[in-house]
């Protein structure tokens, strides 16, 4: 587990908690949009201020989001934040005078009884600057005047943390161990939060029947087993023309980003509403990325009696035909079934990953695999392969040399990876093949 000091963004929305989050990481992670709530998850991301290292997390917005169902669990969530915080920055709008939600917030603050660093955001000019010692009657002290569209006021806010966390206790320096990026990726409601949460042990994201909760890509950090987690719980897709609006952009562009930074992607499935466009959109994504994938059938408690797995694996290699080689997992969280599974199958792929060869034995199985079957003639000749070296594990990547290697078919491509993955005992990997022409180091024989 990361025992890195937790920092806390909080302050009622929209006076500019995930702007300040962006400015501090120097990233556009946390989504910044002008509508009311629109942060309700924890974002939390790993920083360095001055010679500590920290977690910084952004909070929903306290008692206004923009649908009145999900007030309860933002303020649970809030709650949750606070009782886990080290630090606490309490931001305000520098522009406006104290609301009332500023005062409830800075009450829970106080019972809190967590060191807090306030912010007055938004002070764009020397006359509002001027106004910050209103706040002095919230109880917290000093307040550092800042600008996050004009980027004012930074150097005192680093100063203002390094202070502190001066304290920081030697058990906070503890060093953090490589964990696996897990992220999840579906449909709306498919069951990507309430999986992170039971695999966390505790309410880290929002789960709610209402579809589309989750709107940023979330990173969690979790030991299950022994085995140090980032799991990454990514907004549910729709098909494009239902994106309603700038806020649902960012997420699925945020969605895709995760992907990205992961080192296996868990495409999941929903055992009854079957395989959309979004779950193909996102198969394909997976195989042209060559990324590292577990399909994971969630709610399969529902399906009993309806289908069986050799019917839905049938179903499933129709729909996503480019990942015949991913394994299919059968799970249902809210019975907590199969999970031992998933993890026991993403152990072996790790393994698969770590298996190395030597050369010779990569050039043995490309000589076996032409033995077998060799390139077609193309316009008057044939592609000729002499010999292969590996480029990089993760995904399995591999170097060929040959002759007119750009006449070589994507049917003979994909004839060679399945080989390669069969006879290098790479059953679950994508396998990535980079070709390369060169003269042969041998005589060439008709």
């Amino acid at each position: 587990m990361n025992h890195d000091p937790m920092v806390t963004i909080i302050g009622r929305p929209n006076v500019g908690k995930s702007s300040l989050f962006n400015k501090l990481v120097k990233e556009r992670i946390s989504i910044e949009e002008p509508t009311e709530g629109v942060t309700r998850d924890r974002l939390i991301y790993p920083l360095r201020i001055g010679d500590k290292n920290i977690q910084l997390i952004d909070t929903g917005g306290i008692g206004i989001v923009d649908r009145q169902s999900l007030e309860n669990d933002v303020n649970e969530q809030i709650d949750f934040a606070l009782a886990s915080a080290d630090y606490i920055i309490f931001v305000l709008d520098g522009q406006n005078e104290i609301a009332e939600l500023d005062r409830t917030v800075a009450k829970r603050i106080h019972l809190s009884k967590v060191p807090v660093l306030c912010v007055a955001n938004k002070v764009d000019n020397e006359t509002f600057e001027n106004e910050t010692s209103k706040y002095l009657a919230l109880g917290f002290g000093e307040v550092i005047a800042i600008s996050c569209i004009h980027n004012y006021g930074f150097p005192d806010l680093t100063r203002g943390l390094t202070d502190l966390l001066k304290d920081v206790s030697k058990k906070n320096k503890k060093k953090k161990r490589e964990s696996l990026r897990l992220a999840f990726a579906g449909r709306r409601n498919v069951g990507k939060s309430s999986l992170t949460n039971l695999l966390s042990g505790e309410k880290r994201v929002i789960v709610s029947d209402v579809a589309g909760t989750t709107r940023d890509a979330i990173d969690v950090e979790v030991d299950y087993n022994g085995m140090p987690l980032t799991l990454i719980d990514t907004a549910g897709l729709r098909k494009k023309n239902q994106t309603e609006d700038s806020i649902e952009f960012f997420s699925v562009n945020r969605t895709f980003g995760a992907l990205y930074r992961a080192d296996i992607g868990i495409l999941m499935i929903d055992a009854e509403q079957g395989i959309s466009q979004v779950d193909q959109k996102l198969g394909r994504w997976f195989s042209d990325h060559h990324k590292l994938c577990v399909i994971v059938v969630n709610k399969w408690d529902l399906a009993k009696g309806k289908t069986n797995r050799t019917e839905y694996d049938t179903y499933i290699h129709d729909r996503l035909p480019g990942l015949g080689y991913v394994p299919i997992i059968y799970i249902s969280v809210l019975e907590d079934l199969g999970i031992n599974v998933l993890f026991e199958t993403i152990q072996e792929m790790l393994d698969q990953v770590k298996t190395e060869h030597t050369t010779h034995q990569l050039n043995e199985v490309l000589k076996l695999a032409q033995m077998r079957k060799k390139p077609r003639l193309v316009h008057g000749s044939v592609p000729k392969l002499f010999y292969i070296s590996a480029l990089k594990q993760m995904p399995p990547t591999y170097l060929i040399f040959g002759k007119s290697t750009e006449r070589i078919s994507d049917s003979y491509k994909r004839y060679l990876c399945q080989f390669l993955r069969k006879n290098l005992k790479k059953d679950h990997l994508s396998i990535q093949l980079v070709f390369k022409n060169r003269k042969s180091l041998y005589k060439e024989s008709d």
